[in-house]
């Protein structure tokens, strides 16, 4: 048995509960045919891939060595003759003049008697080092004591016999010490002609060229590292994934008008993850770095740009 429901705006008569499938229908309807209106997006053509645009920039070797902060003056104090220590004048740190009397020595002979022997400074500087005590017997030659000039320094390095053509004199660097947050430049005033056999090194001079007034002083004794900008010339560099090696020979897939190309490049030397590029490559093309999938030759790309990190755009 069915019902109808009374009718006040011309319905004729539609069962009840038959009206709202009707209209649910309806909206189903009307939403595939909006959808079905709608243009499918579009697939972007060809791999995805990572492509960073080739710039010129500052190529350098960077040479680092182990430095030791000596003084430029360090003066022995050796017994004149044989002797027994009479009288010490200073104490270690004392600040003394040049010739200034710092010991006196007696002679020992049984027989005859001398007047004492005045051990006097050959520089002025500060007593940095007494090797004997009163009442010690030394002999002729034997080392008393050392005086240094804690203000006037030299920096000392070992220089490997393959670098010994780059570090030459007039060189500037940078020497950093342990706990200090700026490096202080430097610059070589010389450096040793021949290489030790022993050691396979050469000697090198260095001095701090800071010399402003209230710059900070550093102490003798210290150490730390000094690097060098060595082989410094403008070129272009790539990072080492980007390169592809087909036998023994290298590429570059560079973009060219949406398309991959093959380019073969010379390479080299590697620095930091980056290659050298000698020859094949220009500054201003776009070098593919990473890819989704396999890239052909003459392949259409999607390609999408390699944002540098902060800082190293600013690089030169």
């Amino acid at each position: 048995m069915c019902y109808f429901a009374a009718s006040r705006s011309g319905d004729q008569g539609v069962p009840l509960n038959m009206k709202w499938p009707l209209i649910f229908i309806v909206l189903i309807f009307s939403f595939f045919a909006n959808a079905a209106k709608e243009k499918p997006q579009e697939k972007p053509k060809g791999p995805l891939v990572f492509a960073e645009t080739v710039k010129p920039a500052h190529i350098y070797d960077l040479l680092t060595y182990p430095a030791r902060l000596v003084p430029k003056i360090n003066a022995t104090l050796l017994a004149e003759t044989d002797g027994v220590v009479e009288k010490i004048l200073t104490s270690l740190g004392t600040t003394v003049n040049r010739n200034q009397v710092i010991m006196r020595l007696n002679h020992t002979d049984p027989v005859y008697k001398y007047a004492p022997v005045l051990v006097r400074t050959p520089v002025g500087g500060v007593v940095s080092g007494v090797e004997v005590t009163e009442g010690s017997r030394v002999a002729q030659g034997a080392k008393l004591g050392t005086i240094i000039d804690p203000l006037k320094l030299k920096i000392q390095i070992e220089v490997a016999v393959s670098d010994m053509q780059d570090i030459t004199r007039g060189l500037e660097g940078d020497l950093r010490i342990p706990g200090e947050d700026k490096p202080f430049p430097v610059k070589v005033i010389g450096r040793s002609p021949f290489a030790d056999p022993a050691t396979g090194t050469a000697s090198a001079e260095l001095s701090l060229t800071d010399t402003r007034k209230g710059a900070p002083k550093l102490p003798p004794g210290m150490v730390g590292t000094v690097s060098f900008r060595a082989r410094d010339h403008v070129g272009v560099e790539v990072p080492e994934d980007a390169i592809v090696y087909r036998g023994q020979d290298a590429f570059l897939r560079v973009v060219e008008k949406g398309k991959a190309k093959y380019q073969q490049v010379a390479l080299g030397q590697t620095r930091s993850g980056s290659v050298e590029i000698l020859k094949g490559l220009n500054a201003g093309q776009s070098v593919i770095v990473r890819a989704s999938s396999y890239v052909g030759n003459g392949e259409e790309v999607n390609s999408q740009a390699i944002t540098p990190p902060p800082g190293e755009a600013d690089k030169s």
